[in-house]
């Protein structure tokens, strides 16, 4: 494990911090690369991060927790609450928790990405953006990931406790369990010890803007692997809900997701676990209960593969079959072949067009990831013989071999971070194939 930690780090595929423990003994708990380039600021394992949708879980907690306190029933129609809401009678603050509203997700909707991230909004503005959308299925019948069902939920958690979402999880979540340096990120105050968030354009860029207004319970709030830790160990004796109750937060509903959690099998293992992802930031929470082991991993370079590399982790820490560690170094190629150009990539039932491009001298892979989102960074060729090429990639850990005859590509393979390898050819000569 810390060998693979090492290699990583050393590639530069590791920013951030991640925390292991097992069985109540911290592994690791360390920082690696910058919490802030510009002032060359290391990540520590007191640094803050935007956790993205590490926060559902927090908001599915306070409303457990006013459930318990009889301020709200999890099985009432939200209808009690949002009295003007189309359907508000057929959906249940359950449904929300577990994602089987059929409401959209608002971060889906055409014109997010473009403008309205980067807007102010109140609650009830943002609310008002996808209550009158048509539902996608009929309540509680299916499961479909949705951001608007938490936005519903912090909506409650205002109304019923007469206090903001930031104030009641201050006073009734975070202090209580010693979350010291964990809260909501309104995007207005100074986080003291907090890591801005970065992406990826052929070097390290400032990411995009998002408003910090409206993600609140959603995806709003920040922390530390440290707190996160405290807070898995809190999640094991919740000892305001009956065992009824603490078996129906954690229990998938439909799918494999309950209350702010994913319910999986991984490793042949039962782990409760979430991926989070926001403007610069993406983090991953793996808590295997029976074993107990849990892997923390916050991000502030979103490229980065956190989930994936949390599961490699896993693996060396559960000793199940572990890829091995290949060490590289960058050579010099002496091939001249044309690299330049449009790719048509499959993978089984998946289809990505890719570029590969030059400038100064050194290649370029523009590839697109999460999202759709495109990301460009560079090759770096590693082996050369007769009849292939073989880069890794900057930043990510990712591998593509250009096989060739003489002057002519006769196929590319790219496995990228996520484990997923893709084959093709250049689009143009895919064309002068089919003509």
């Amino acid at each position: 494990m810390e060998n693979l930690l090492e290699h990583y780090n050393s590639k530069g595929y590791l920013n951030g911090s991640i925390l292991i423990a097992s069985n109540d003994k911290t592994l690791i708990n360390q920082g690696f690369g910058y919490a802030n380039l510009e002032h060359k600021i290391l990540n520590k394992p007191t640094t803050k991060f935007r956790i993205g949708s590490l926060s559902k879980a927090f908001t599915a907690y306070a409303i457990f927790q006013l459930h318990a306190k009889k301020y709200i029933n999890i099985n009432h129609k939200i209808s009690h609450y949002l009295v003007d809401y189309p359907n508000g009678e057929l959906i249940t603050i359950y449904h929300c928790l577990t994602n089987s509203t059929g409401i959209s997700n608002y971060t889906s909707q055409p014109n997010f990405w473009i403008t309205d991230m980067r807007l102010s909004l109140s609650l009830s503005e943002l609310i008002n953006k996808f209550k009158d959308l048509p539902l996608k299925f009929k309540p509680g019948t299916k499961f479909e990931y949705s951001n608007s069902n938490y936005a519903i939920l912090t909506f409650i958690i205002e109304k019923v406790s007469g206090m903001s979402y930031e104030d009641y999880m201050m006073k009734n979540v975070f202090l209580p369990l010693g979350l010291y340096n964990t809260g909501c990120d309104n995007g207005s105050r100074v986080i003291k010890d907090s890591a801005s968030g970065y992406s990826i354009w052929e070097d390290i860029i400032q990411a995009e803007y998002t408003d910090m207004s409206f993600p609140l319970g959603a995806y709003g709030l920040y922390s530390t692997t440290e707190d996160l830790y405290i807070w898995d160990k809190a999640l094991r004796n919740i000892d305001f809900l009956s065992e009824e109750l603490k078996y129906k937060m954690f229990k998938p509903n439909h799918g494999n997701y309950s209350c702010g959690w994913m319910n999986s099998n991984i490793l042949n293992r039962s782990c409760l676990h979430h991926f989070g992802d926001i403007s610069g930031f993406t983090s991953s929470f793996h808590r295997f209960i029976n074993e107990q082991i849990t892997v923390i991993f916050l991000s502030n370079l979103n490229i980065t593969p956190v989930s994936n590399i949390t599961k490699e982790l896993l693996k060396h820490i559960c000793e199940e079959d572990p890829e091995p560690i290949v060490s590289w170094r960058e050579i010099m190629i002496n091939n001249r072949l044309d690299f330049e150009g449009h790719y048509k990539m499959t993978s089984n039932n998946f289809k990505m067009n890719m570029e590969i491009s030059k400038k100064n001298n050194s290649l370029f892979l523009t590839v697109p990831k999460l999202y759709g989102a495109l990301y460009k960074y560079r090759l770096i060729p590693i082996e050369e013989d007769l009849k292939s090429i073989t880069f890794k990639t900057e930043f990510v850990n990712e591998t593509l071999t250009v096989y060739f005859n003489g002057t002519t590509i006769d196929l590319i393979k790219y496995t990228d971070c996520y484990s997923i390898t893709y084959s093709g050819l250049k689009i143009d000569q895919i064309n002068v194939k089919n003509n």
